[in-house]
């Protein structure tokens, strides 16, 4: 059975091109989001296995996602995915099945954050 992803990332290139790697595995992608509002509507909408996110974001960092839907779905699945702009030491490493892919990554890195 595939396992359902979710792609958060404010720049639309980002996410077509996460679209393309994603789909080459095991995987489908059940919604993508611009911004955190978005991102913590669609997670419970589509309650994904994984979601892939941008941690600089508008209107809500991906952090402060993350903290939302933990909240409520503490076996969240969450792989950051972000530039070297972003302030990793306020990412939740401590909740539990988070990992960090730094922009720009080898599409091994990903699939690698995906398979843990």
């Amino acid at each position: 059975m595939k396992r359902r992803v979710l792609i958060v990332d404010d720049v639309a290139d980002i996410r077509l091109m996460l679209r393309h790697l994603i789909e080459k595995g095991d995987y489908i992608i059940v919604a993508e989001a611009a911004n955190g509002v978005e991102a913590v509507e669609k997670y419970h909408e589509h309650l994904p296995d994984i979601t892939i996110m941008d941690i600089d974001m508008p209107f809500k960092t991906g952090v402060e996602a993350a903290r939302e839907i933990c909240a409520v779905a503490d076996s969240a699945r969450i792989i950051f995915c972000s530039g070297g702009l972003s302030n990793y030491s306020a990412v939740p490493l401590e909740m539990g099945g988070h990992s960090i892919v730094r922009k720009p990554f080898l599409p091994a890195q990903l699939y690698q954050a995906m398979a843990k």
